[in-house]
């Protein structure tokens, strides 16, 4: 089995490197603008010696008794995830997905390969906003509140290790995710200190979102800034996009996903405002699935009417008609607000809920726990200056945050790797001076 860390026998601990020595490691980074970073870098695996193919098995655990969802979403009452196991006993990592992705996605798969060869077992969960999550884990079907979502996960995640814990030998337990699922993860970790099932060690968080709103919402400008928000606008734009995906493509079907508008951009010409829309376009595609799941299993009769009987292969173009390409703002004020306000009362404001989808509500833990550290970036395109100066107050030396990178465009390039595994399978870690 091939092994990360056999790149680096010939260096010293990264932990003994300052800021100076990082930015020289940064000069060889290939991708100086954000966009560029986040798009193509967050696909690409930058460092050697990880293995190609790594055992791995997917399960399927029931949640939902049949007849218990809509017909169309037959296939969403069991939750999907996936375990690579190691042969003798080992710490088991939980792998926490970004916005809208799946356990199986891309970035999952590079991570996978990355902690199995570092000798983990590895849990992979689906993001709380997909909608195998949203029909099959999630307790109320709307998600975004990031405490109660944190309770849904944390109960997903004890069933998935219950469905394989005579497979694996456990030696202890960590917790790591990308995006919001490094988010996730904060508000998780500060769950199992009360329930203490799994006792985390350490927590990586990568690149994480402090308020899911703000960030959310900074996505949709990206595309709303080039299409005015126009829905014509975006229909022609993705009607173009889908044309050149198709003469691109050697599939007679070709699909339009986040991967494969990344995939896209990799060989054309943008200008910035153009990548840009990209990121948001990428992001819009979860947000249109999030808008209708929500609603339909929620019943907050937006898109869907209430006494309606939705069959399994009932069309589903009026709906996505009637969501016109809605984005996170539309499920938050059309499907999300109304929902808590009927559940916790009309009082329950809009400002209350995105102070609910904030990493600010766990500061004081953030602040005081000593196995958790966050990674991101100076370019990061999801958080404003004031959320990381949030961060760097909150985590004080328990934070680095790289030159460059965009969000999460650096995930996989070797001085980062090094760093996540040096905290992992150590717990030391390198921090600005």
């Amino acid at each position: 089995m091939k092994k990360i860390l056999c790149s680096f026998l010939c260096l010293l601990s990264l932990s003994l490197y300052g800021n100076a020595e990082i930015d020289k490691w940064y000069e060889s980074y290939p991708f100086q603008n954000p966009y560029d970073a986040t798009i193509i870098g967050s696909s690409m695996l930058m460092t050697q010696g990880v293995s190609e193919k790594v055992p791995k098995k997917n399960y399927e655990i029931v949640t939902r008794e049949q007849g218990q969802l809509p017909e169309n979403l037959w296939n969403h009452t069991k939750f999907r995830f996936s375990l690579m196991k190691q042969k003798k006993k080992a710490p088991l990592i939980f792998l926490l997905a970004g916005t809208g992705s799946d356990y199986n996605s891309l970035r999952m798969e590079l991570f996978q390969r990355i902690l199995y060869d570092a000798g983990f077992h590895v849990i992979s969960i689906s993001s709380q906003m997909t909608v195998n999550f949203i029909a099959s884990a999630s307790k109320f079907h709307v998600p975004g509140l990031l405490e109660e979502d944190s309770k849904d996960m944390y109960e997903i995640m004890k069933k998935c290790y219950q469905a394989v814990e005579k497979e694996v030998e456990v030696s202890e337990f960590l917790l790591t995710g990308y995006s919001l699922g490094a988010t996730n993860a904060a508000f998780i970790s500060k769950l199992d200190e009360t329930e203490q099932f799994f006792n985390f060690q350490r927590v990586f968080m990568v690149n994480p979102a402090v308020n899911l709103y703000s960030s959310a919402r900074q996505l949709d400008n990206y595309l709303n800034q080039v299409t005015g928000n126009s829905v014509s606008n975006l229909e022609k734009m993705l009607e173009a996009l889908l044309t050149k995906l198709k003469e691109e493509s050697k599939n007679e079907y070709t699909g339009l996903t986040s991967e494969s508008i990344f995939k896209f951009f990799q060989g054309n010409q943008f200008s910035d405002a153009q990548k840009a829309a990209l990121v948001g376009l990428a992001f819009r595609m979860n947000a249109i699935d999030l808008n209708y799941v929500s609603d339909l299993l929620a019943k907050t009769g937006v898109y869907t009417k209430l006494d309606e009987h939705i069959k399994k292969f009932s069309p589903m173009l009026s709906y996505f008609v009637k969501i016109k390409f809605g984005d996170f703002g539309s499920y938050v004020d059309k499907v999300a607000l109304p929902h808590y306000q009927k559940k916790l009362g009309e009082a329950y404001s809009k400002e209350r809920l995105i102070a609910e989808s904030s990493l600010h509500g766990v500061q004081d833990y953030l602040r005081k726990s000593p196995k958790i550290v966050v990674v991101t970036n100076e370019d990061e395109l999801i958080l404003s200056k004031e959320d990381l100066a949030f961060l760097r107050a909150t985590m004080g030396d328990r934070i680095f945050v790289y030159p460059k990178g965009g969000h999460c465009g650096n995930m996989f390039y070797t001085p980062n790797i090094q760093v996540m595994l040096n905290f992992l399978k150590e717990g030391v870690f390198i921090h600005e001076k």
